[in-house]
């Protein structure tokens, strides 16, 4: 149960009292109530079946109630004046000084029927072994996500289709808000709602080698998806500050953003394994001075790139956010490159009398300094005087968009990495 202290004090506004805007609610969800279920079933001494369902809440983020409590649209605006401007003692000023002008305040309010975002899990699998150490298995996990955060501008109109001409010829079409808000007093009036859905759906199909005499590995594969309509808790900033790209990009219709994820990765594999190189354990003299005591293990991953979409400068929309504009129906239908690492390791075991050893250790991260890509330049358009001009590169005669913005690994966000230690047990 997560319970908040509502404010003592509402916007007095009659224009949002007569909308039903209350600056003041912050609702209490009392029907967080999370089953668990979970059964394994061994049909025959090789085989065991797996299933388990889940249903679990998450936390309304503190910086939304924050927010909510200190925007309620009532503005308090710091003047600085001199001279002939500044009021004698006890004066008070009676209005503001000329030529300053006022700001139109923004809203943070959450919705009525707010709900603390839920999560049902749902997996079931089977596992077979083959032989006394090798084992194979499917399993299949099913995560919906509801009642998911989100923020939502309504002090926009009705908005109607435009279409802008892009230099060099064609055309594009797209649903433009008018200029007035149907609370003019007010700039934006942003409403926190649990309206936002995603799901995902994995299969994974693993290998797995227990440890016996030298050799421990594992190998599996996931084929993943992920949807969503955009959720995201912390496109909270108030102000000219508050243009951000996590806000979904048409606050009349959320469907339109209905799309891969931003974190879906269509497909991921990795190889792990512990190999113990002692073979000379029986030996004597040289050959177990020098063989006897090594192991390596290593863990090798692939998957593909998180979709990233076509992005536009400025408010093609006129939504009043400059951040979050995207080409109409491009959201997440690209991907970055492939990504893949391996990071290993190599140590010696080497005994120092009876009673203590020395280990020496070398680990490498990112063996082959492969350089993964995790973002892409996604600019497609520059929206300017009503034009849409493609994004050159004029150095190079082809788009900037898709091009490298940044060399950071997805597995470890570093270059290639070798350390060296030593480590005495006594």
């Amino acid at each position: 149960l997560q319970s908040f202290e509502k404010p003592a004090v509402r916007n007095p506004d009659p224009q949002l009292a007569a909308a039903g805007i209350d600056t003041s609610f912050l609702k209490t969800d009392k029907n967080n109530v999370g089953p668990r279920l979970g059964l394994a079933w061994n049909p025959n001494a090789k085989t065991v079946v797996r299933a388990g369902y889940g249903l679990f809440y998450g936390r309304t983020p503190s910086i939304m109630v924050g927010t909510a409590h200190s925007n309620n649209g009532v503005n308090v605006i710091s003047l600085r004046v001199s001279g002939s401007q500044a009021p004698k003692y006890p004066a008070t000023l009676s209005a503001p000084p000329t030529g300053a002008a006022g700001v139109k305040p923004s809203i943070f309010v959450f919705d009525k029927d707010y709900q603390n975002p839920q999560v049902h899990q749902a997996s079931a699998g089977v596992e077979y072994a083959l032989g006394t150490d090798v084992s194979v298995g499917a399993s299949y996990l099913f995560v919906a996500g509801r009642n998911l955060q989100r923020s939502r501008d309504f002090n926009v109109g009705t908005p109607v289709p435009v279409t802008y001409s892009v230099q060099g010829g064609g055309n594009l079409t797209v649903l433009r808000f008018p200029d007035m808000r149907p609370f003019s007093s007010f700039d934006r009036i942003i409403r926190f709602e649990s309206t936002a859905k995603s799901s995902y759906n994995g299969l994974t199909l693993e290998v797995k080698k227990r440890f016996r005499q030298t050799l421990q590995a594992s190998f599996a594969y996931t084929l993943g998806k992920v949807t969503d309509t955009k959720p995201d808790a912390t496109a909270v900033v108030p102000g000219n500050a508050g243009d951000d790209a996590k806000h979904a990009s048409n606050p009349a219709d959320f469907e339109a953003d209905r799309a891969p994820g931003d974190n879906d990765v269509r497909h991921r594999a990795v190889f792990s394994g512990y190999w113990d190189l002692s073979y000379a354990k029986g030996s004597h003299g040289v050959a177990k001075a020098v063989l006897d005591g090594w192991s390596m293990s290593w863990i090798a991953a692939m998957q593909s790139g998180q979709p990233y979409s076509e992005r536009v400068t400025n408010d093609l929309n006129n939504d009043g956010n400059r951040f979050n504009d995207i080409v109409p129906g491009s959201r997440n239908t690209h991907r970055v490159p492939t990504a893949y690492n391996l990071d290993m390791r190599v140590s010696r075991r080497i005994p120092l009398g009876p009673k203590a050893r020395l280990e020496l250790i070398g680990e490498a991260f990112n063996v082959f300094n492969h350089t993964n890509i995790s973002f892409q330049r996604d600019t497609l358009y520059n929206f300017t005087g009503g034009l849409l001009v493609p994004q050159l590169n004029l150095s190079n005669p082809r788009l900037n968009f898709g091009a490298d913005s940044s060399t950071q690994v997805n597995f470890s966000d570093t270059q290639r990495i070798v350390q060296l230690a030593a480590k005495i047990t006594f």
